[in-house]
């Protein structure tokens, strides 16, 4: 008699194959130097491709980190923005969420301290303005 395979026979030999080629293939770290954007800044697809490597290479962060260029404090903030599960799987959403707070943050900061400038100027002036003026010569 002719042995058919079942499809979940199939799908559990594709799936180790796919395991086979992961191992055998050699985990390629990215590229720090092209993953700036115009303020010199990593962007979030290298941030989240680093965590990734630092994760799966099997090295240590420290390790990791000089293999793509960057500081072991910064792969280490990464990941714990990113939060990996115990199998490895990142929260994009929470890792995107958490650089959107930060950049309002830092807007808000900048704000704050343009406002107070206004207002230091502000109370300068109204003290130079409340000051009297001598009623003869009309100069100070």
């Amino acid at each position: 008699m002719n042995q058919q395979s079942s499809p979940s026979s199939s799908f559990k030999d594709s799936a180790l194959s796919a395991r086979t080629r992961a191992v055998l293939e050699p985990i390629v770290p990215p590229d720090a130097a092209t993953a700036r954007d115009a303020k010199g800044h990593f962007t979030q697809a290298f941030r989240l491709a680093a965590v990734r490597y630092a994760l799966t290479c099997g090295k240590t962060r420290k390790q990791a980190a000089a293999d793509m260029g960057v500081s072991s404090k910064s792969i280490s903030d990464w990941s714990n923005d990113a939060q990996p599960s115990a199998a490895g799987e990142i929260d994009v959403e929470r890792f995107d969420e958490l650089a959107q707070l930060r950049a309002r943050v830092k807007q808000q900061d900048a704000q704050l301290h343009r406002m107070t400038q206004e207002r230091d100027f502000l109370k300068k002036v109204s003290a130079y303005f409340a000051t009297p003026t001598s009623p003869i010569g009309g100069s100070r």
